[in-house]
């Protein structure tokens, strides 16, 4: 599929000017919410697993920091634009790792939408138990009478 997009015709073929690697990644990287999330967690995993090598970790990070800079402007610079740079200064900077770029992207994103079902959902559940209580009642003062 890669090589039937815009993109992927003009990475292999002389058709233009050449993709920006955020072209690229936006190309190759998911756009559902759960794909995104996975992808998030790994990116943010691999930033924070730098900690495991110390001193080789901090060498890693250099060469990590533009590659998750790429993915989260590819990602979420429609969201968040500045998110990238945060990302950037969170990753080439020492002992900052700890900070989730990528899923607070995501959060961003996609944490209104699971936010404003939820809360269709517990109106629904409140309108529910609210005609099963109604319903308790009258079946309650039924046995009552009789």
């Amino acid at each position: 599929t890669f090589l039937v997009t815009q993109t992927g015709q003009r990475f292999i073929y002389n058709t233009g000017p050449r993709p920006t690697p955020k072209a690229l990644a936006q190309t190759v990287l998911p756009k559902d919410m759960m794909a995104k999330l996975i992808v998030c967690l790994l990116i943010d995993f691999v930033g924070s697993s730098s900690y495991l090598l110390p001193g080789v970790g901090e060498a890693f990070d250099v060469a990590w920091a533009p590659t998750q800079t790429i993915m989260i402007a590819a990602m979420f610079d429609h969201v968040s634009p500045n998110l990238k740079y945060i990302s950037f200064a969170e990753e080439i900077l020492p002992f900052t790792d700890l900070i989730p770029s990528a899923t607070l992207g995501w959060t961003k994103e996609f944490g209104p939408v699971i936010l404003g079902e939820s809360g269709k959902r517990v109106m629904d559940l409140t309108v529910a138990l609210r005609g099963e209580r109604e319903a308790l009642r009258e079946s309650m003062n039924g046995v009552k009478m009789a």
